[in-house]
C-alpha cells in the first residue's frame, strides 16, 4: 500500500503511517487514526495530519433522481478537507448514520480542529 501526503512539510514514515491506519476506526473510504486523517483511494492511501488540516466538514449533495412512479430526491454525504481556501480532496461516504458518525469521532479526536462548512 502506497502512501500519499494531502498537506503538510514533513513526510511521515511509512511503517509508523501503516501501522496507525491498520488501527484507525474506519468508515467506508475514510478513516480516523490517532494523528492522521486517511483516504483510501484506489491502491493508494492519502492522509493529511489534523494539524495541517484547516478545516475537516462534512457536505451534502442533493440529487434529483427519477424513479419508476414519481420524482425523488437522493442525498449524498461526502468529507471535504480544506487547507485554507483550497479542497484539498473531497470523498463519498456510505451515507448519513456512517458521516454522522465519522464527524462525532473526529470531534472527540481533534477537539480544537475546525469542522464548520466555509
Amino acid at each position: 500500500m502506497k502512501f500519499k501526503r494531502l498537506s503538510g512539510n514533513a513526510a511521515e514514515k511509512t511503517e509508523t503511517l501503516a501501522q496507525e491506519y491498520k488501527a484507525a476506526h474506519s468508515y467506508g473510504v475514510a478513516a480516523i487514526g490517532t494523528e492522521h486523517l486517511f483516504v483510501k483511494k484506489g491502491f493508494s492511501v492519502y492522509y493529511i495530519a489534523y494539524r495541517d488540516a484547516d478545516r475537516i466538514f462534512r457536505r451534502i449533495r442533493s440529487v434529483n433522481a427519477m424513479m419508476c412512479c414519481e420524482n425523488g430526491e437522493m442525498e449524498f454525504e461526502y468529507l471535504v478537507v480544506a487547507d485554507g481556501e483550497k479542497e484539498l480532496i473531497e470523498v463519498q461516504l456510505p451515507g448519513k448514520k456512517a458521516a454522522q458518525m465519522l464527524m462525532k469521532e473526529l470531534k472527540s479526536t481533534v477537539p480544537e480542529g475546525n469542522f464548520a462548512a466555509p
